[in-house]
């Protein structure tokens, strides 16, 4: 339910036209390091968020999509939602992606989403092997939400193992 809460901030956030809206492309830095609050972790779609390390994420909007008939973990009368998580590691050590943990949540209930898997959309493939300093990685992911969950998506990233990588919340509506 941690993901409701920050959920619940960023909404806030998106309704009061703050820092929650759209495409602002704001680059977001964790002032409390790894301990600060849920909210103070919680960025609008197309907002980078910067890791003391360096290590920036960026989420983009969710948006519809059909999956293909060969997809795996799409139910009938969900909406499918891709969005592309994109890492640039600024810090001066190799990032093992394997560690890379997205999720998404959404509805007022905080509903966990299925992952779905389309190589024939090109959705689906995560992060694999190594990101060297200075480098970029992306993969875009797809999740099966309810419709009734469509009007609050909850990305969810957590870029590593250990204190260092709080998990960071993308949080808004989806298409």
């Amino acid at each position: 339910m941690a993901f409701a809460a920050a959920a619940a901030v960023a909404t806030a956030g998106v309704a009061c036209g703050g820092s929650g809206k759209v495409g602002t492309g704001q680059t977001i830095t964790l002032s409390g390091g790894p301990s600060a609050s849920p909210s103070a972790r919680v960025a609008a779609f197309g907002d980078t968020y910067a890791y003391r390390s360096g290590l920036k994420v960026t989420v983009t909007k969710p948006e519809r999509f059909t999956p293909s008939g060969t997809s795996l973990g799409h139910t009938a009368g969900n909406q499918p939602v891709k969005f592309t998580v994109t890492v640039t590691n600024g810090s001066k050590e190799p990032l093992d992606t394997a560690g890379i943990l997205v999720t998404v949540e959404s509805g007022d209930k905080a509903d966990r989403a299925a992952q779905i898997f389309d190589s024939a959309s090109g959705v689906g493939t995560p992060f694999t092997g190594s990101l060297e300093p200075k480098a970029s990685g992306k993969a875009t992911l797809a999740f099966d939400v309810p419709q009734e969950g469509l009007g609050r998506v909850d990305v969810a990233v957590r870029p590593g193992f250990g204190e260092e990588f709080a998990t960071v919340h993308w949080a808004g509506p989806a298409p």
